[in-house]
Formats: C-alpha cells, sequence, structure tokens
C-alpha cells in the first residue's frame, strides 16, 4: 500500500518517525519475468526531482519495484535496513546500516567492515522484500563495491556526467568510476560527447535526458514570479559551469529587463552581479515550483561556459523549456546544437545576446510555442525509462543449464526447486535429460514439464552414461551460454549471472565452474552449514566479498560447468567414449585449453554438491574398474593423467 504523494509536490519527511514500514511491501510482488530494481542514487529522493527519480517513477510504472537507498546511512554495530516510505506506487525509499562515521558517497571509497554491513544489510532487504532478479542502477562510483558484491546483482552504470569534469572529485572517485565502467554489465551515457569517451572503455547505450512534459506544458493558474517587464529566466544550479560574465554583459546591455536566477549558487565569484538591480537570485525552489517559474520566463537560457564538463552535457532544462513552450538561447553545448534548430546556440558572447534579442520577439508567438512543444513531446521521460528497460531486458544473454538425471529422484526435486528459487535471472531456459531412471523420475519430469511448458524434457530410453546425456541435452540448447548441472546439486542466489559475466570480462575465458562443499579438486572450500538456509548465508558471506574473483585451474569437475556457446562449437560435446562416467571432463578441458581459451573456478559462486549420488549406487568393484578403464583412454590420448588436487596442495 503505497503513500499517496504526488512525486510533484515531495513533502518534507522526518525519516525518523517513519521506522521501518514493511507494511509498505504488502501489496508488492516480486518480479516474475521482470526484474527489481534497486537505485543507488547520486542525490536522496526528496532533494532535486532530476534524473535518476525520472527514470525510477518509469521504471515503477513499467511493473519494477524499485527500492530507492538514501545517500546517509543509520549507525549500527549489526546490519539492517528501514523501509521508510513508498512515494508513490512500487517505490519505496530504503535506509541501509552503516558501521562507523558516515561517509562522505562523493568522496569516500567504500570498503572493508562498511562494504559487509551495507552487503548484509541489502541481504535483509532481498529476503524480506522477496527480491528475485536485481538490477542495480549505479548514479555514482561510491556504490559500485556494493552492488558489485550482491550475488546475482546486474549492475547498470548510469553514466550522467564527465565526472573527471568537476573540480568537486577527488582522483579517487575518478578512479572508482574507472573500475565501475569495467564491471559494469550496461553502461549508459547521456550524450554523444560522453559515450565517445566511455567507448574505449565499454560498450554504452545513450540514452539522453528529457523533460516531464505533462507537468511543464500548461501553465500554472499563478506564476512564480509577477513582472511588468520582460523576464529572461535561468533553473538550474549556478556552479563552476555557469558564465556568470556573459549573464553579467547581457543584463548590462538590457536593462530593461528581469534577469533572474531560480536554483542553488555555488559560485565562489558572481563578477558583481548582485550589484546588478534587474538580476534577481531566487535561489533553491521545489521541483513543485518549477512549472510556475518556467512559465514566468519570456525566454530561457542555458548560459554554460564550454569546459569538458559541459561539452558532455545534456542539459534537462532545455527540454524542461521546450515542454513549456518557451524560446530557448543556448550556449555552444553539442547536444543542444544537435536538437536540430528548435533551440538558438550562440557562437560566442555578443552572438548570445544577439540571439535574446531575436528570442525576445518570439514572444507570444503561439506557433512557434506549439512547434517547441511538440518537439519536446517525443523527449519525455515516459519514453526515456523505457529506452532503459529495453536496454536492462536485452542485455541478459540467453542461458541454457542442463540438467542431467538417472535415479535419485528427491535430489532431483531439491536441485529443480533450487533452479526456480536462486537462479534470479530473467533469460534462461531449463532442459533435462534423464537417462533412463527406474525410480518413478520419468512420471515426475513429465508431470514438471507440463507444469513448466518452457521446460525441454528428453527422456532416453537407456541410460546413455554422463556423456552421452549431457550431449543430447547441449544439442537441444539454444542459449548464448551452456551450464551443465548435476541433479545433486543445489545451487545459490544469482548463480547464472554471477558464473556468466566472468565470460564477458575474460574473452580468453573457456570453461568456469563455482566453489562448492564437496568436490575432489580446488573448488572445494572449507565451508559449515547443517542445512541449506545455513548454506545459503554462508554460500553469501563466501561470495559477497570475492566478486569477480576466479581461481586458475587446469581442470573442472562437471557437476557444474558453464561455457559460451562459441566454445562448445568450436570443441565440440563430450566425448561418448567415456560411457557411464569417469574421465570426460578432464579430457573436455584438455581441448578447451587446446583451443586455446583458459580454465577457472569462480570464487563468487557457489553450489553445493552432494557428490557422486549416481557413482555411489554402483558397485565399488564396477566403479573401479570404470575408473581404471577410463584412465588408460585419457592417457592414450593426453598422456600421463595428473591427479586433482585440494586449494592449498
Amino acid at each position: 500500500m503505497a503513500l499517496t504523494v504526488d512525486f510533484s509536490h515531495p513533502a518534507d519527511v522526518d525519516e525518523r518517525e517513519l521506522g521501518n514500514d514493511l507494511d509498505l511491501l504488502t501489496d508488492s510482488t516480486a518480479a516474475e519475468d521482470g526484474y527489481d530494481v534497486l537505485v543507488c542514487p547520486v542525490i536522496d529522493w526528496h532533494f532535486r526531482f532530476q534524473r535518476p527519480q525520472h527514470l525510477a517513477l518509469q521504471l515503477a510504472k513499467r511493473g519494477c519495484r524499485v527500492f530507492y537507498l538514501s545517500t546517509t546511512f543509520d549507525v549500527s554495530d549489526a546490519p539492517s535496513f528501514r523501509i521508510l516510505e513508498s512515494p508513490v506506487p512500487n517505490v519505496f525509499l530504503v535506509k541501509l546500516c552503516f558501521a562507523g562515521d558516515q561517509p562522505l558517497i562523493y568522496e569516500d571509497r567504500l570498503g572493508g567492515r562498511q562494504l559487509q554491513m551495507l552487503t548484509a544489510s541489502v541481504g535483509q532487504l532481498i529476503d524480506a522484500a522477496g527480491l528475485r532478479n536485481l538490477a542495480a542502477i549505479v548514479d555514482l562510483p561510491f556504490w559500485r563495491p556494493l552492488a558489485e558484491a550482491v550475488p546475482g546483482c546486474f549492475v547498470v552504470y548510469d553514466c550522467m556526467d564527465y565526472h573527471g569534469g568537476f573540480s568537486t572529485n577527488s582522483p579517487q572517485m575518478v578512479e572508482e568510476e574507472g573500475r565501475l565502467i569495467e564491471v559494469a554489465d550496461l553502461v549508459v551515457t547521456t550524450s554523444a560527447k560522453l559515450s565517445e569517451i566511455v567507448s574505449p572503455l565499454a560498450p554504452n547505450v545513450l540514452i539522453r535526458n528529457a523533460g516531464e512534459v505533462d507537468y511543464f506544458k500548461s501553465a500554472p493558474a499563478r506564476l512564480a514570479y509577477l513582472s511588468e517587464r520582460r523576464v529572461v529566466g535561468y533553473l538550474g544550479a549556478v556552479a563552476d559551469w555557469f558564465d556568470i560574465e556573459l549573464i553579467v554583459s547581457a543584463a548590462g546591455r538590457h536593462p530593461e529587463w528581469d534577469f533572474v536566477l531560480v536554483g542553488a549558487k555555488t559560485l565562489r565569484s558572481t563578477a558583481g552581479a548582485e550589484r546588478l538591480e534587474n538580476m534577481k537570485w531566487i535561489g533553491e525552489v521545489p521541483y513543485a515550483e518549477a512549472a510556475a517559474w518556467v512559465h514566468s520566463f519570456d525566454v530561457a537560457l542555458i548560459p554554460f561556459k564550454l569546459t569538458e564538463l559541459t561539452l558532455c552535457t545534456n542539459p534537462v532544462k532545455v527540454y524542461e523549456y521546450l515542454a513549456a513552450g518557451k524560446p530557448v538561447v543556448a550556449t555552444a553545448l553539442p547536444e543542444v546544437q544537435a536538437m536540430g534548430g528548435i533551440a538558438h546556440v550562440a557562437a560566442d558572447h555578443d552572438h548570445f545576446i544577439e540571439l535574446l534579442e531575436t528570442a525576445m520577439g518570439e514572444r507570444g508567438d503561439v506557433a512557434l510555442a506549439a512547434e517547441r512543444r511538440r518537439w519536446a513531446a517525443a523527449h519525455d521521460w515516459k519514453t526515456r525509462g523505457k529506452q532503459l528497460d529495453d536496454a536492462i531486458r536485452s542485455a541478459f544473454p540467453k542461458v541454457s543449464v542442463i540438467v542431467l538425471t538417472y535415479n535419485n529422484l528427491e535430489f532431483t526435486k531439491a536441485c529443480l526447486r533450487s533452479l526456480e528459487v536462486q537462479s534470479c535471472y530473467p533469460n534462461w531456459e531449463l532442459v533435462i535429460v534423464d537417462n533412463a531412471s527406474s525410480d518413478g523420475t520419468p512420471d515426475h519430469l513429465k508431470a514438471y514439464a507440463v507444469a513448466n511448458p518452457g521446460v525441454k524434457l528428453i527422456l532416453n530410453e537407456k541410460n546413455l552414461g554422463f556423456a552421452a546425456g549431457n550431449n543430447c541435452g547441449l544439442q537441444a540448447a539454444c542459449g548464448d551460454y551452456l551450464i551443465v548441472l548435476n541433479n545433486d546439486t543445489y545451487v545459490t542466489r544469482g548463480w547464472i549471472l554471477d558464473m556468466v559475466r566472468h565470460f564477458r570480462r575474460s574473452p580468453d575465458l573457456g570453461l568456469i565452474g563455482p566453489v562448492t562443499n564437496n568436490i575432489g579438486n580446488e573448488a572445494k572450500i572449507e565451508v559449515q552449514y547443517a542445512d541449506m538456509a545455513e548454506m545459503d548465508s554462508a554460500a553469501y558471506a563466501y561470495t559477497s566479498v570475492r566478486s569477480g574473483k576466479e581461481l586458475a585451474v587446469s581442470t573442472l569437475a562437471f557437476f557444474c560447468a558453464a561455457m559460451p556457446r562459441g566454445v562448445y562449437e568450436e570443441v565440440g560435446g563430450l566425448d561418448e567414449r567415456f560411457g557411464l562416467g569417469f574421465f570426460e571432463d578432464d579430457d573436455y578441458c584438455r581441448r578447451v585449453e587446446q583451443a586455446g581459451y583458459r580454465i577457472a573456478v569462480a570464487e563468487d559462486v557457489f553450489v553445493h554438491h552432494h557428490l557422486s549420488a549416481s557413482f555411489d549406487k554402483i558397485e565399488p568393484e564396477r566403479r573401479q574398474e570404470l575408473f581404471e578403464a577410463n584412465k588408460a583412454l585419457y592417457e592414450e590420448k593426453w598422456g600421463a593423467w595428473t591427479p586433482h588436487r585440494y586449494r592449498g596442495e
């Protein structure tokens, strides 16, 4: 149940009085085929209503649940979170807990105990809200370690500005931005110039700013500034990038006009502007009053200096001015020049003043005002929200999970249940291959496939063995990435995304598998838990502090192994001469290495493994015969077999 607060009229909120209102989640449901959103913002929801809030609002309208974090934190010795309020349906404001002094998110780096606290706090939010497919929209590099540490979290960097151009940004923040661009699953930029700068570092999607057209298009009943004189106005921050000398010059040339500056002023020097009687300094105003100010202007301004920062800027205010039908005069910002003449763009100071006079002559031109509104209507936040939603959805490559079963029905049921609950990935398919089980598994799988129409089910009439059975599934799979998974496994949250993203970061990686509790090689880690609930907690604690880390190995056990489709098509299927099992995974690893690819264990993915559930039912003597026969076959192909070893040996 959302509070009935109009986003255009944000109220002052006393967070201390709100407490943790979990009841706000009552009518919300986890995304099934979509995703939930964690916004890691640059500003709080109730500060200035800008791009972060507009995009969050549009994603909420498109069916996402949006959890918008506070830029400040509760101080606590234990992880926790508070849901402060729901300002609009599907948007929830959340405050996390932090250990120690409050960080400055625009300057400080996140790590150590603080990062662990925030990650654990997000983990509690995930459990309480039932978050499944989670995308984090990161607006500021400070949040990068948190978004990266949350298992199964799709990281979107919304690169709004050229960070190197801000005088307030520290070198470490610029360095953090580089790391964020490197690890993000999707990078979004707001201008063509910014896209060019980012492109050598990462592919990116250009999603420009916009205006809230419905809010600005009609004049309110009462204007914010009433004057018999003509009004030249600016709405926005008066900061380093603002050309105060240009405005002073223009105001001096036209003392008969009022120059109204609406916004926070952080300039150290205002070049004597306060002495001009026709220069009106209004200061910061709530977003709810913005339309009343814009409609008070006869001409609206974008008077920015041409710097590295502004050359990469796509100014929000130009969209808002045009939505109101106002003539706009701007300095030669590339993004305004690209708007096709809908705004007046000045080559220099004298030209700017000349264009001011031209624009003032358009005052009252109904046809021109209508043309500007039509242009703005095609560039509203609804359009940008759809672009972002489409970009996120299309950025999940198709993944096929192949589960081979042979008896052990209870293990299979647990494995399938874990896949349903824990995969947290919106674009995957399940291929189940049964090798002629005799314990009721085929009938159960038939019913399962009926209840889950997307499942591909292959029922073999005889036990083809591990290699041939998996090959049946691999041949039927259509994913960009392929994962073979034993039925005696139990996966953990976000395992698909966290495993396959290693391939995006390392094109030379051919095979990767998870860490586990039970296997005969380096993938085994020391971890303690008594049941699957404890296993989830233990896995989260281990993997969340190892995001992106790999352990190079020579051989993976194929209880769980992932590969890109390109590697599979190049290397081929498993060698079926290995029959029921043993050494087919060693053999496949040699073939992958021979093709020039690396093999690794993902330290940020944990999968529980019961180990040899099917083989344990074969008589020991028969198992040893299989082992020796397949070892001989392996050594015939590759030379002496190197026994597997545990890490640290």
